[in-house]
């Protein structure tokens, strides 16, 4: 599923429609490998008077929201119409410059100092190696390896 297509399923949902004071802040999906078919985003929508933020997921089924909850950091607002570069895009960037199996990818489509796409590459020897791609340009902005193992 294209995250546009998830996007124009989540704003035609009534549940969705009644969430007048939120913004879309992120949008994310996990799949195995690089190369799997995206089934289902999960759309991160925040209130900024509420301070909440609540789940919808997003499927070619259903749409579902989630509760309430309060943000793990500080929620900017992302302006969605910089994102030019596709996720398909995006993950054959990373395809380039990775070439090792996986447990776990993990992206996610939120606004740093830009918008960006963040692929987590997620190891059998529990690495991950982070990619953050400029939506904008598709250019590699940041890539880092860090052993989840030493983490804990």
């Amino acid at each position: 599923m294209e995250l546009k297509e998830a996007i124009d399923r989540a704003e035609s949902d009534e549940g969705v429609k009644k969430l007048t004071k939120y913004f879309m802040c992120s949008c994310f999906v996990c799949i195995k490998d690089i190369k799997d078919k995206i089934d289902e985003w999960t759309l991160l929508f925040y209130n900024p008077e509420k301070e909440l933020v609540i789940d919808c997921f997003v499927n070619d089924k259903f749409v579902t929201l989630g509760e309430e909850t309060p943000p793990l950091k500080e929620v900017k607002k992302p302006d969605f119409t910089e994102a030019h570069v596709t996720i398909k895009e995006a993950l054959e960037t990373v395809e380039k410059k990775f070439d090792k199996k996986t447990i776990n990818v993990l992206i996610t489509l939120h606004q740093k100092d830009t918008l960006v796409w963040t692929i987590n590459m997620i190891t059998p020897d529990m690495n991950a190696t982070t990619f953050d791609i400029d939506a904008k340009t598709g250019n590699i902005v940041h890539e880092e390896t860090t052993s989840l193992i030493r983490r804990l």
